[in-house]
């Protein structure tokens, strides 16, 4: 059973009784009218107080031990405005009369706020919250840390952290609901936190039991960066990775044995991200190394990030934002050189981020008021074209060589005499012991290792270095011209701008191309309609655990519309013989809602499927006819920059034919060692 929201009643369980409770008393003996409920849980229900407008009140269904009473009433002691800001904290308790027993309690009424996993995930935040971009949820996880923050400086520990006790508001404004259940200090006794959501429980508390477990702030933080890592990637949980390993690799085993699906070990521990999934290297460094020290393996004297360290990397990462240049509901870190979001939508072929709605475009093609194509693409054609002109072969010139230094042409001649007598020595020496000659080489040589001059060897190193990249340049130039200075970058644009000509003369019969298209697509459009509206996390699927939908929500499956044997099929925990039964009840819901489904040949397409295609169509059509309106500028500058080009190799060829004849000439003269030893 999710946790009870106190503004929400759980989409399991309207709220079934709406007359109001029996007459309760605060704390001081005051009498309180609990009115209209609000929602019900398993532990509670949630009513309006009458003449109390900004409160409500929590009353359980069954009496609660002392602890509990005791717990209530420490935390109301301890009401701070800081707390109030940030969570639905019991501001007095409810008794069933001025001196008995404790029944509930009184908490802020939180209005306007929505579920976390409203937010997070791109199908449900369409619907709760389309307007939001990425820096929206970058500022919503910065305040999630400041909610935390503030709880634990005042010695409190949330303890059961999870997306069912976090609601945001449309100003990306946290709030923290269910507060009865946080981990209190009152300053003589601690209360504990006997709840939990294993998914979202550190690896070290993993398979104990909740009921007496004393946590500690490194254990909030270890949710704290589960639930900062669902926001800013997509609803993915960052251990509900594709596992390389056998069997199946559920996200509570997964979370014991620290497998990391997006680290940068993630292959060591036989894991990979899910695909379509934001990449961690598109984070900032401090980001990502935050999130590398929250889910890795720690040594003991090393803690997870705290709250104020997420608070100070998130602020710096909402600061730093660009838009993207084709969708601005596009943000991304500054660092980046192009737009991530724009790339995964174009793989995943999901929409992560809803349009801003525009107004219908009252033409599909309107053109430029002064544009015509066939006088743009005349004004094209004047331009001249550079012309064909290969690269020119430069002559070597007449150059002189550059002698060795005497000192250099001395040492030349004593390694040549040294060489013929060692040489002399070893002929010898196999004409007196010829069954020796196998030692007589190998003693040359190490004699002639101990007496050879190296110097000459070096300057000729030197004199071959230098013809070698006299060379290289010459074919880097080659390959310069070929790029630059040849006729192609002009004929390359002139093509593009002949594709964007035949692609403006088609614009208008491939709109109504599409329309038509829209048309005859009518059911399927209603039918995906239809099943987009039914949520996964909502539906009572038999076999479907809580962890089978986080990892159905991690690999972008949130409603029926996203359920194909395909999609499922590379999901942890549906590859198995358990997997499958569960993988056919999903099918076998959405084949339900399909013959629920009714088709209306009555409802024709949507307008704002209609206004988005002719929107589409318009962006086409104002952005071809300003690149070929632009198209003779952009050839005249081309052909001045080719010839440009042509002019500046020409010079460098003839600089490197000098050079080259040089270095080849400068390296002839080491051929010259006999004639210089006679």
């Amino acid at each position: 059973m999710p946790p009870l929201s106190p503004t929400i009643p759980p989409r399991s369980r309207p709220p079934s009784d709406p007359r109001p409770a029996t007459r309760l008393y605060s704390g001081a003996g005051h009498p309180v009218e609990p009115g209209k409920a609000l929602g019900r849980g398993g532990e509670g229900a949630i009513h309006e107080i009458a003449g109390r407008p900004g409160f409500v009140a929590k009353v359980y269904h069954q009496p609660i031990d002392a602890d509990k009473a005791l717990k209530l009433e420490g935390m109301a002691r301890q009401a701070h405005p800081g707390l109030l800001e940030v969570a639905a904290w019991p501001v007095d308790v409810l008794r069933a009369s001025p001196s008995g027993p404790v029944r509930g309690f009184i908490m802020p009424r939180v209005n306007g706020y929505q579920e976390i996993h409203s937010l997070y995930g791109p199908s449900h935040r369409k619907r709760a919250f389309p307007q939001a971009d990425w820096s929206f949820l970058v500022h919503a996880a910065r305040n999630l840390a400041s909610a935390f923050e503030t709880i634990h400086a005042r010695g409190h520990v949330i303890g059961d952290v999870n997306p069912g006790n976090v609601v945001v508001s449309a100003q990306a404004l946290v709030k923290l609901i269910d507060c009865d259940s946080f981990q209190i200090d009152t300053g003589g006794r601690l209360f504990l936190c006997d709840v939990g959501v294993p998914q979202f429980t550190a690896p070290e508390l993993q398979d104990r039991p909740f009921r007496g477990l004393r946590r500690t702030a490194d254990h909030d933080v270890f949710g704290l960066a589960l639930l900062c890592f669902h926001l800013l990637f997509m609803g993915r949980h960052p251990f509900a990775g594709r596992y390389l390993g056998k069997g199946d690799m559920p996200i509570e085993r997964a979370i014991k044995e620290h497998r990391f699906a997006f680290g940068q070990h993630a292959a060591a521990w036989l894991m990979e991200p899910p695909p379509h999934t934001l990449p961690l290297t598109v984070l900032p460094r401090p980001i990502a190394d935050l999130f590398e020290r929250a889910f890795v393996p720690l040594t003991p004297a090393q803690k997870r990030p705290t709250p104020r360290e997420w608070l100070a990397a998130l602020e710096r990462l909402g600061s730093e934002l660009r838009s993207c240049g084709r969708n601005a509901m596009h943000k991304y870190p500054g660092q980046l050189s192009a737009c991530p979001w724009c790339a995964l939508e174009q793989a995943s072929r999901t929409t992560f981020f809803a349009p801003a709605q525009r107004a219908p475009v009252p033409h599909p093609v309107a053109e430029h008021p002064d544009f015509d194509l066939d006088q743009a693409w005349s004004r094209i054609l004047a331009v001249p074209p550079p012309g064909a002109e290969a690269m020119p072969r430069t002559a070597a010139p007449a150059v002189t060589s550059t002698p060795l230094p005497d000192s250099l042409q001395q040492i030349q001649r004593v390694n040549l005499i040294k060489a013929a007598a060692i040489i002399g020595a070893v002929l010898a020496a196999i004409l007196i012991r010829p069954r020796l000659s196998w030692l007589w080489l190998p003693l040359a040589a190490a004699v002639s290792s101990l007496f050879w001059d190296r110097s000459v060897h070096r300057e000729h190193q030197r004199r071959r270095l230098a013809l070698f990249n006299a060379r290289r340049e010459r074919l880097e130039l080659q390959a310069a011209w070929q790029k630059h200075a040849s006729e192609q970058p002009f004929a390359a644009r002139l093509y593009n701008l002949q594709i964007l000509r035949d692609r403006h003369r088609n614009l208008s019969a491939d709109f109504l191309r599409d329309l038509q298209r829209l048309e005859t697509a009518r059911r399927r459009i209603q039918l995906q309609t239809f099943l987009e509206n039914h949520f996964i996390d909502a539906a009572r699927i038999p076999g479907i655990r809580t962890t089978d939908r986080m990892a159905l929500e991690s690999y972008g499956i949130e409603t029926a519309a996203d359920i194909t044997s395909e999609a499922i099929r590379g999901v942890p925990g549906f590859g198995q013989r358990l997997g499958r039964q569960r993988a056919a009840a999903l099918l076998a819901w959405r084949q339900t809602l399909e013959r629920q489904f009714r088709y209306d040949p009555q409802q024709g397409t949507t307008p704002a499927a209609i206004a988005d295609l002719r929107r589409q169509y318009l962006q086409q059509r104002l952005q071809i006819e300003q690149e070929l309106m632009a198209g003779p500028a952009e050839l005249a500058t081309i052909k001045t920059d080719i010839l440009k080009q042509r002019a500046q190799i020409n010079i460098a060829l003839i600089r490197q034919a000098v050079q080259e004849a040089q270095a080849r000439a400068d390296l002839r003269v080491f051929h010259l060692g006999l004639g210089a030893l006679w």
